[in-house]
């Protein structure tokens, strides 16, 4: 058996009455403690002045110093491997071989997270020249010069799928209720696009179709949509509007209605969806779907031209006026991927 756990009050009534000239056993018997236990508290309190345990040392470390180092290597670069392949690697350098939990835990108190790896656009040397050029011709500009510009952008929605991960909470025994499933089906039981924009006015009119967007189909949308959204805003002359280089954006036939249109179109770098604040948009849309299942394409329709209605425009404000803070972000990265 180990030994009892001593109060610090109760060591400090030994030495209080050790000072007072009683003796060890007579200590022991008033206080109804064990005569190595008065014996201990006084030589704790002679070598280091208080009443408190001192720090165990706990269990010698199985990985220590050289062996943390080549730990840290084998889950860097390109490799990433997982901790059971780490623990192999990591063994046959080991006189005494450890287990795939303990290197796990090691892995934690390092700092290692074992994650899903996020979805970015693949950029070359030329994007990030780019990216970079196109901040540093924008960093000038105020919240006041980014709230007349439209952000614009296309999103498709599933049925069936939802962009971001749903994470519930459940019991066990609940884990095949209906609410409870992440059901899947050919095709994610459908898709619906959405066209939609933001300003410092708010949204602009969406336009949610069924069919796979192309240029015809966006001629429709700068026509009708961005054209009645325009319409809406009192200063028309100081719009400017902002797309970026998906195909059906830079065809002859959308180039045409864009100069009968007089739109001032904002440049643009390509490969930079995370410089474009509507994107933050669709994440947060996508958690609103998820909010109430959704069983067929008119339903979703439904929702989503409910919730894109309900955008506040506050919100739309705090993500246009967010664009000095990214352009500040992505020259850091120079150029590169950034949260």
């Amino acid at each position: 058996m180990g030994r009892k756990p001593v109060d610090p009050f109760v060591r400090a009534q030994i030495v209080a009455l050790h000072n007072a000239g009683f003796k060890q056993v007579d200590i022991s018997t008033h206080l109804g403690k064990s005569r190595c236990c008065v014996q201990n508290a006084i030589t704790k309190f002679k070598n280091h002045g208080h009443y408190n345990d001192m720090k165990r040392s706990g269990r010698p470390k199985k990985i220590t110093g050289s062996d943390i180092c080549y730990l840290k290597r084998l889950v860097r670069g390109d490799v990433r491997l997982s901790a059971s392949k780490v623990t192999s690697e990591l063994n046959i350098s080991l006189s005494n071989p450890v287990s795939v939990v303990s290197v796990r835990r090691y892995l934690k108190d390092l700092g290692y997270e074992y994650v899903v790896k996020l979805k970015k656009q693949w950029l070359s040397a030329k994007h990030r020249q780019r990216r970079i050029a196109w901040c540093k011709q924008y960093s000038s500009w105020t919240c006041d010069d980014w709230r007349k510009v439209i952000f614009s952008d296309e999103s498709t929605f599933y049925v069936l799928k939802r962009k971001n991960l749903c994470k519930i909470r459940r019991l066990d025994k609940e884990k095949l209720l209906p609410e409870c499933l992440e059901q899947t089906n050919t095709g994610d039981g459908g898709k619906v696009g959405i066209w939609g924009g933001i300003s410092g006015n708010g949204i602009t009119v969406a336009k949610i179709y069924t069919e796979n967007m192309n240029s015809n189909l966006y001629c429709d949308v700068l026509q009708h949509e961005l054209k009645q959204s325009i319409q809406k805003i009192r200063k028309k002359n100081k719009i400017i509007f902002q797309q970026d280089f998906a195909p059906w954006h830079t065809s002859k036939i959308v180039k045409q209605r864009i100069r009968q249109m007089k739109l001032n179109v904002l440049d643009w770098a390509s490969k930079s969806p995370d410089l474009n604040p509507i994107e933050m948009l669709w994440s947060i849309l996508d958690k609103k779907l998820a909010a109430k299942p959704i069983y067929s394409r008119t339903a979703l329709k439904e929702r989503l031209e409910e919730e894109w209605n309900n955008i506040d425009q506050d919100l739309c404000i705090k993500l246009v006026e967010s664009m000095p803070e990214r352009i500040q972000k992505c020259l850091a990265a120079k150029g590169g991927h950034f949260l």
